[in-house]
């Protein structure tokens, strides 16, 4: 009997050994879980202090933690290469997919290759995990959708972005009337509420895989909004006709048809009911314009889209789940024309030069005051 329970307790210390292993490695980012199939992390340069003063970043790829909310959230920066003509960036924020993380849709979405060719700073933000662990996968953004348990997402996503903004602006010279937001499946969801809860510094957005109209589930926006999505016919997680998703997914989804929300975004902005028709191979451009102070409302159909980013990339773990990948078109090129031609109304843009506790790098420059509609 001795033995017995020597042996039961021998195999309990090598569990919880074992267990202790496994955890130290989900903390540290060395085991593979959560990660796709395939590590698609870029090597960073974590910054704890802005630049010194009067000096710009280098070329490359960094990282940044900051706390908010009782949380400390995380970002990654890609700052693009090549001589710039201008003294301030416009700045693309990109949001990754339910369940997944900054570098994965950094991969998927292949914006850095944009943000090379046309000097754009790209950031590219992380939600969080419901279990708090491991903090830099599995992530989650609140779109407003409650867990499928029922119990809402009480974190304060839309705060965390304009902190993360007032960080970015210490860090490198931001122009405030170019600041846009793209997102992808629940990222895409998140962004149209960004858009309504901190409308001043996000000139436009993009939508991929993930369709919400101007009122749901949040009041609509207070001004104009340019809007592009991209739907696949054959997206079976974000339905293209609407309704639920074929598998489970973590969030409560019931999605309206995109056509529909498209439509209600045209009829917002009050554009013409007729769009203009554009078609290149599989893919489908329609175009409301022009509407309310210039505000456009674009919708590319992939008629062999699942749910994936046309022209990117899909992560091995998950391309059976998310389909087939449509390369007629580029949709990180195609959303930075769109964006360029949108910059944000300087009448929505209340100026303050002090908006920013101590802006070490720029101290004279104007700069937004971001105001967070409740």
């Amino acid at each position: 009997m001795r033995a017995f329970m020597r042996a039961l307790a021998l195999i309990a210390l090598l569990l919880s050994v074992a267990a202790s292993f496994v955890l130290y490695r989900l903390a540290s980012g060395q085991t593979k879980i959560g990660l796709g199939g395939k590590d698609v992390r870029v090597p960073l340069k974590w910054l704890s202090e802005p630049p010194p003063p009067g000096e710009r970043l280098p070329a490359g790829d960094y990282g940044r933690k900051i706390d908010h909310g009782g949380l400390e959230r995380f970002y990654e920066m890609h700052v693009p290469a090549g001589k710039r003509s201008e003294a301030e960036y416009p700045l693309v924020l990109v949001f990754h997919g339910g369940g997944s993380y900054p570098a994965a849709v950094r991969y998927e979405s292949r914006m850095d290759e944009v943000s090379n060719r046309h000097g754009f700073l790209v950031v590219y933000p992380a939600g969080t995990n419901r279990l708090r662990f491991p903090k830099d996968r599995l992530l989650l953004w609140n779109d407003g959708r409650p867990y499928q348990d029922g119990r809402p997402n009480e974190v304060d996503d839309v705060g965390f972005v304009s902190a993360l903004l007032a960080d970015v602006g210490r860090i490198a010279p931001i122009d405030p009337l170019r600041i846009y937001a793209a997102g992808y499946s629940n990222g895409a969801q998140f962004v149209t509420r960004l858009v309504k809860q901190l409308p001043e510094p996000i000139a436009a957005i993009a939508a991929v895989a993930g369709q919400r109209g101007p009122d749901e589930p949040f009041p609509a926006p207070t001004r104009p909004i340019s809007i592009m999505q991209f739907a696949g016919l054959e997206d079976e997680l974000g339905p293209y006709r609407g309704g639920q998703p074929k598998e489970k997914v973590p969030l409560v989804t019931m999605l309206k048809p995109v056509p529909e929300v498209i439509k209600a975004w045209a009829a917002f902005n009050a554009c013409p009911e007729t769009p203009a028709r554009r078609t290149v191979k599989g893919a489908e451009e329609l175009t409301y314009r022009p509407g309310r102070e210039g505000a456009e409302v674009v919708l590319w159909t992939l008629k062999d889209g699942g749910h994936t980013w046309p022209g990117g990339n899909v992560l091995p773990a998950v391309a059976e789940k998310v389909g087939r990948v449509n390369h007629d078109i580029f949709a990180a090129e195609e959303m930075w024309k769109f964006f360029k031609k949108h910059p944000l109304n300087e009448k929505y843009a209340r100026r303050k030069a002090a908006y920013l506790p101590t802006n070490l790098l720029f101290p004279d420059r104007i700069v937004i005051e971001f105001s967070r509609k409740e």
